[in-house]
């Protein structure tokens, strides 16, 4: 075949070959792009139902979390184990300002060294993170499956307004057993030093002015001179009235006979001679701690004082001990006042008024109640003070 027809057959079959190989490519691209499509698709739809599942589980938690209102405490940590799945989860929160952490109770976290946990259990940072790190510590189960972690982690999450809340709350309770804790210490450090002083004035000063007063009575007859006689004999009876007037002082300071036989023997002791008299019913079967046996004696004098002074002519004293806690209770009818009659109801400002807000600080900063109760001239004082443990 000549040359040349071969040259037209090519030259017209070109076209056609450049035009299939087009079409080629171009389905080939288009198969591509669908399978790409349809592969972002699927992952756009698996991500979708992903965090639909998660927005609906997280939406379930905030509900168990939010049911009957804020859960703080012992509560917060239950729902967060049904939650998780965790029997023995336990939940600890930060103080603030330090790296210490307590429990929902307001006490010291159970770890002597540091936050560790057995093997078998680990602990988790939840709340809040800040440049000391989580504000809370949650003690979980140690490695456990990956849907079990995002579990976990989706609860902790949601949880994070409840734990923070809870945490407010632990710190609140902390500072007030921390002031529990330094008040009792204060009680008892000044009860000390009431005993030493008592101790001192009694074998000290109060022996001194007996021996004294016992050296002036042998010397009195060995006077003959009466000017002289008559000044020993006043010296003795000044000595006399002084050491009446200290045992009454160290009476105050501390009540004779409280440790050794109890509060109902001291207040015998303390009413045997007091202006007005005094009916003591004592129903304490096992007596209270020093402390409070203490703060119950100056409580029962200070509503006595009070009796006297309101020229009432008796008072009955009620005495017993229920549930942990040491209840008074004194009865008395004040005379009527001139040109009036009923129970006493001083104005502002007067030594009976004083004398009832410190009856009232005494027995609260015991962490007691107290209750005036007036009825015609009638008035009946009941005070319940907390034991000491």
């Amino acid at each position: 075949m000549p040359i040349g027809s071969i040259n037209r057959i090519t030259a017209s079959v070109a076209p056609v070959a450049a035009t299939y190989s087009a079409r080629s490519w171009l389905a080939e691209a288009r198969v591509v792009i669908t399978a790409a499509v349809v592969c972002a698709a699927g992952v756009l739809i698996a991500a979708t139902v992903a965090t639909r599942r998660r927005l609906i589980r997280a939406g379930r938690i905030r509900s168990v979390l939010s049911l009957g209102g804020p859960l703080t405490g012992s509560d917060l940590r239950d729902v967060l184990s049904m939650l998780v799945g965790d029997p023995g989860l336990e939940v600890y929160y930060r103080l603030p300002s330090c790296d210490e952490y307590v429990t929902s109770a307001g006490e010291p976290a159970p770890w002597p060294n540091g936050a560790s946990a057995p093997s078998a259990r680990q602990f988790v940072g939840a709340g809040i993170v800040d440049e000391n790190g989580s504000t809370v510590l949650v003690n979980v189960a140690a490695s456990p499956d990956r849907p079990s972690r995002a579990l976990r982690r989706a609860v902790l999450e949601a949880a994070t307004p409840a734990l923070e809340n809870a945490r407010l709350q632990a710190t609140l309770r902390h500072q007030v057993l921390e002031l529990a804790r330094s008040r009792s210490q204060t009680v008892r450090a000044f009860l000390a030093e009431r005993r030493r002083l008592e101790g001192q004035l009694h074998d000290g000063t109060q022996a001194c002015l007996y021996e004294a007063r016992s050296q002036v009575r042998r010397a009195l007859p060995q006077v003959s001179d009466p000017a002289a006689a008559a000044s020993i004999q006043a010296a003795a009876v000044t000595l006399g009235n002084a050491i009446t007037e200290l045992s009454t002082l160290v009476r105050g300071i501390y009540p004779a006979g409280l440790r050794e036989t109890g509060l109902g023997s001291a207040l015998f002791t303390a009413t045997s001679d007091f202006p007005i008299a005094v009916e003591i019913a004592d129903e304490v079967d096992t007596s209270p701690d020093e402390v409070t046996a203490t703060a119950g004696f100056f409580t029962i004098m200070d509503v006595l004082y009070v009796a006297a002074r309101s020229r009432a002519r008796a008072a009955a004293v009620r005495l017993s001990v229920e549930d942990d806690r040491l209840h008074l209770r004194i009865a008395y009818t004040p005379a009527a006042p001139p040109g009036g009659s009923g129970g006493p109801q001083p104005p502002p400002g007067t030594d009976e008024t004083d004398a009832w807000l410190a009856v009232e600080d005494r027995v609260r900063a015991m962490d007691g109640t107290i209750q005036i109760t007036r009825e015609d001239a009638a008035v009946a004082v009941e005070v319940e003070v907390p034991c000491v443990s």
